[in-house]
């Protein structure tokens, strides 16, 4: 028999005789292998991230540990969710839990793993100097192990790859900054950690001695919960703040977070981490973390590329980094923006910075106004009336389709670009919004109580620029909202006055316009003699300037007064006029639709439900194809006749408008609620 030995074993004996005792140095018996923190005293949410960690927990591995990165903002909760899961799974691995705290680059690869080696058993003067030596030697005491390691705050995530452990029983777990998304390839589970939802946020602040003010002030902690962006570290200090100030009420806190130093102060250490994170990105990079704090808005890459005056190459590679480094997130729609708190903090490092705020966002406005007079112009009839004529060169970039995905998209940031340019004075550009992008946007979608806003927006600045014709302009357009949404008493208040004004302005073209808008506002109130003397009269001035789309408008809206009257013969004449003449714009499909409505809608008050089944099905066909709302009442009114000849399908119809009908909050909801209910 040799003195030679073969094969893998944590302990071997190599000797001839032995007298005395036997003893074995760095047994794991001896190990300090319980390090983990204590778990979270008051944990909410975070269901969904809890279930993939216990999702990757179970994947079958063999020879290589498992291993998940919990990344996020400074102070969303990484390390409280590591800890608390961690606990949840202890019993798991039998041979123990190690855990390290990187300290966001304070410590390095080669401390890591001499504490790891220490703590497994090994004596310190067994342990290399060299970091590849420490790391060689931990993956061979951690083979075949069960062991949980939890490395917090680390700064290199390559770093985690070299000490992963060669077990498929063990699991590795780490926190950091950088999102896990560059770890995939090695195997790694990335989770991004988002703020708590609002619900969740109140129920933290309840679980920690706040309840009864909770309860008592649910209006002023939601105003908290969203001063604090739903971080669980802006949370904790207001929770601390509140219990020591026990006269303050939370709406004092509120007030408390509304001076920005004494938030700063407040929430120093969240800011902290903040400042050392920008501190660590380029010159380019921390002036675009600064402009999208300032702006506050989820943005496409060109709009940042705008903002910051740069390529669009470059604008995607700095978002890159900074989305690496999770200070900002991508949305499904490709859009970049930073969380609440996070936005506060940006915006506050442009003071230190020539970073010319002003200038940026002036070019992030006329970037909007080009690209949503260009999506206007797709949606809708390029030679529609609008006071602002925007000079637009080359050839429009959307097809209908594209230009009305982005309107959809893009309809909190015209929103958000209406209350930037009417913050700067640049009242131009909100008129120019308001009456192209996102009034072509109301006629697909209804967003009301955003474009009643917006309008009221528009309107002062016109009145500040002095010119009755953009205000003529926004006050109709304002009086049809109002119209649809039944304000009529409004509604023909703001009419009147911009019809006065197109009157004292001179100006044919709006006040056509304005009588129209004018006119619906008559018809809706029941005054329909009254309205058909607006249509005509509007009429009368779109045939002396020659245009003839504008007297189709003007003769459909005439037909539908008369069939209001019971005058359905005439009504029936008239809309046929209208029809034809509409036909010289077949790139004009929406007209085409409406006036086949409203010529059902005669049909059927003379009885001829059959016609008007014709007519409607042939509307709802092509509405379909290009509008939501607009569908809505060809469905209504083709269940109305369904009902009369007892044919099947009024039901489904009646759904389907509902529902187009509550998605845009529209009174039309209880009306079509109603016949369901009558059956």
């Amino acid at each position: 028999m040799g003195n030679e030995f073969r094969g893998t074993a944590r302990s071997v004996v190599q000797a001839g005789v032995i007298n005395g005792d036997l003893h074995f140095h760095g047994d794991p018996g001896g190990a300090d292998l319980g390090q983990l923190p204590a778990p979270p005293l008051h944990f909410v949410d975070r269901e969904a991230p809890l279930a993939e960690l216990d999702r990757v927990l179970g994947e079958q591995r063999r020879g290589r540990a498992g291993c998940a990165v919990i990344s996020g903002v400074s102070g969303v909760g990484k390390s409280a969710l590591a800890v608390h899961w961690s606990h949840r799974v202890r019993e798991g691995f039998a041979d123990g839990q190690v855990a390290f705290d990187f300290g966001l680059g304070l410590r390095a690869l080669g401390e890591a793993a001499e504490h790891c080696l220490r703590s497994l058993g090994v004596a310190g003067e067994r342990i290399p100097r060299a970091t590849g030596d420490r790391v060689a030697m931990l993956r061979s005491w951690t083979k075949d192990r069960k062991l949980l390691f939890f490395f917090d705050n680390v700064a290199e995530l390559r770093d985690v790859v070299q000490l992963l452990p060669a077990s498929g029983e063990s699991f590795v777990l780490c926190t950091s900054h950088h999102d896990g998304a560059e770890l995939v390839a090695d195997g790694a589970r990335p989770i991004r950690l988002e703020p708590l939802g609002a619900a969740h946020a109140l129920d933290y602040l309840r679980r920690n001695g706040l309840r009864e003010r909770v309860d008592a002030e649910p209006a002023a902690a939601a105003e908290l919960v969203a001063a604090c962006g739903g971080l669980p570290i802006a949370l904790h200090v207001m929770i601390g703040l509140l219990n020591r100030r026990t006269s303050w009420t939370i709406a004092r806190a509120v007030r408390e977070l509304s001076d920005r130093s004494r938030r700063r102060r407040h929430f120093r250490e969240a800011f902290s981490e903040l400042d050392l994170a920008v501190e660590q990105l380029s010159r380019d990079e921390a002036r675009l973390y600064g402009l999208l704090g300032r702006v506050g808005l989820a943005l496409p890459v060109g709009a940042v590329a705008a903002l910051a005056d740069l390529t669009e190459v470059d604008a995607d590679t700095h978002l890159a980094e900074l989305h690496r480094t999770c200070l900002v997130e991508e949305n499904d729609q490709e859009q970049f923006l930073l969380h609440d708190l996070v936005a506060v903090h940006a915006a506050e490092t442009l003071d230190a910075a020539d970073a010319r705020p002003d200038d940026a966002v002036r070019r992030l406005v006329a970037w909007y106004r080009q690209q949503g007079a260009f999506a206007d112009r797709a949606v809708m009839e390029p030679t529609r009336l609008r006071v602002v004529d925007d000079d637009l060169a080359g050839e429009n970039p959307f097809t209908r389709e594209q230009a009305l995905e982005w309107l959809r998209a893009e309809r909190v940031n015209l929103l958000g670009m209406v209350r930037l340019a009417a913050e700067s004075g640049w009242h131009v550009d909100v008129i120019a919004l308001c009456d192209g992008p996102l009034w072509a946007l109301h006629n697909q979608d209804k967003h009301y109580s955003d474009t009643l806003a917006a309008l009221v927006v528009a309107i002062d600045s016109a009145v500040a620029l002095e010119d009755p014709v953009a205000e003529a302009r926004m006050r109709s357009l304002r009086g049809q909202l109002l119209v649809e949404c039944g304000e009529l008493d409004e509604a023909r208040a703001e009419c009147a006055q911009a019809v006065a004004v197109a009157e004292r302005a001179g100006h044919r073209r709006v006040l056509a316009s304005a009588l129209e808008f004018q006119g619906k506002a008559l018809h809706a109130s029941g005054e329909f003699d009254a309205a058909i003397g607006n249509f005509q009269r509007a009429r009368q001035l779109n045939e002396e300037l020659g245009r003839q789309r504008g007297m189709a408008i003007q003769e459909y809206l005439t037909g539908t007064s008369l069939a209001a009257l019971g005058r359905h013969a005439e009504a029936l004449q008239v809309l046929a006029e209208a029809q034809d003449r509409i036909a010289q714009f077949p790139e004009d499909r929406r007209l085409p639709s409406r006036i086949r409505v409203a010529t059902a809608r005669a049909h059927q008050a003379l009885g001829q439900h059959e016609l008007a089944i014709t007519l409607l099905r042939g509307a709802v066909e092509a509405t379909r194809e290009r509008s939501s709302f607009d569908l809505a009442e060809p469905l209504e009114l083709l269940a109305d006749s369904l009902v009369a000849l007892g044919q099947p399908g009024a039901q489904e119809c009646l759904e389907e408008a509902l529902e187009i009908y509550q998605q845009a909050a529209s009174p039309g909801a209880d009306r079509v609620r109603a016949k369901l209910s009558a059956g």
